[in-house]
């Protein structure tokens, strides 16, 4: 499936997933032991990032932080750190194989 990945430097690109770990590795920073958050946009879109990220001190992301925000997905004052996936397919995401370890 495609995402889109948003970098704390501000690019993003269009890339392909094929599992869950795929994505996980790459918001989680190929951490075997990383836990990936769901945040929900109230477009239906979704972003997927690093439920730790804050406290492994991760950069902010600000463009992330804006569509957050833009959505109501996140409170007025916080912001989301580290790279960041975002989904458009909320049933292509669900139904995303889970790949193994």
């Amino acid at each position: 499936m495609e995402a889109i990945l948003y970098k704390t430097d501000g690019t993003k690109k269009k890339i392909k997933i094929s599992t869950f770990i795929e994505a996980r590795g790459i918001v989680c920073n190929y951490d075997p032991n990383g836990l990936a958050e769901i945040v929900i946009l109230n477009d239906g879109n979704l972003f997927m990032i690093d439920e730790d990220g804050k406290s492994k001190n991760y950069s902010i992301n600000k463009t992330a932080t804006s569509i957050a925000h833009l959505h109501e997905a996140i409170y007025p004052h916080d912001n989301i750190v580290g790279d960041v996936l975002l989904f458009e397919d909320e049933n292509e995401f669900e139904e995303m194989e889970y790949g193994f370890e």
